[in-house]
């Protein structure tokens, strides 16, 4: 019990001394009369590259908006060390959440959206730490979705190709759909113009580069197929 008074006194002092860095980023990505109840908390170490983008609500009513509903950079996971785990925020296009629940980044997040992107995240998103997120087209992240530490989801190449013999451009971006309840472990990477469907189970060390239709399944390996039909995760706090 000790214990845990301890963590709890010492995420209440870490939470207090981000507060200058939460005002400052909550002022930038939302609208004034929304940035004043303080929706974003971000850890005082979270480095801003780039706040000229937008956070967007899509269900806007009164009891939409609640301080640190959004947390970035804050949580632990021992095999990390928090003190040189620092989070990146470069957002310069629109990122839109549905407004229930918690919106969780651990810490060592890595977030980009590009000017013209579109990021949409479901209610109750959930990253343990050190994910990337990268997003230049645009990605679709459903409700319930847990990210394991190391993840990478990312919606291009930066580079586009060329076919030798047809000279066809083969353009460098390309829209990710992840579906609801949907879990991605440790050290995997979603590319572009991948979709992992609802319920789905993303393996350790999974590279998804393709569409994925069927439902509550377990997608691994390099690269992914899949491998078992029938199984989702078991969210005992979700319902």
């Amino acid at each position: 019990m000790k214990r845990t008074l301890k963590c709890h006194i010492k995420n209440t002092i870490e939470k207090a001394i981000s507060l200058p860095k939460s005002i400052y980023v909550s002022f930038r990505l939302f609208p004034f009369l929304q940035a004043l109840k303080i929706p974003i908390l971000c850890r005082y170490n979270v480095k801003c590259v780039s706040l000229r983008g937008r956070v967007s609500i899509k269900q806007l009513d009164r009891n939409s908006i609640k301080m640190g509903m959004i947390e970035i950079g804050f949580g632990h996971v021992g095999v990390f060390d928090k003190r040189y785990s620092r989070s990146i925020l470069e957002i310069n296009g629109c990122i839109r959440i549905d407004g229930n629940g918690k919106y969780h980044f651990g810490h060592g997040c890595r977030i980009c959206v590009g000017p013209k992107a579109n990021l949409h995240i479901g209610t109750r998103f959930h990253n343990s730490a050190e994910m990337t997120l990268i997003c230049m087209d645009e990605i679709h992240i459903g409700n319930q979705v847990l990210t394991s530490w190391n993840t990478l989801i990312m919606d291009t190449d930066f580079h586009e190709t060329m076919d030798t013999q047809t000279l066809d451009i083969h353009p460098s971006h390309a829209p990710i759909f992840i579906g609801n309840k949907v879990w991605i472990g440790t050290r995997s990477i979603i590319l572009k113009g991948t979709i992992v469907p609802n319920g789905s189970i993303v393996g350790a060390n999974t590279v998804v580069n393709k569409k994925f239709h069927t439902e509550n399944v377990l997608i691994a390996g390099n690269p992914a197929t899949i491998k078992k039909t029938n199984i989702t995760r078991y969210f005992r706090n979700y319902k």
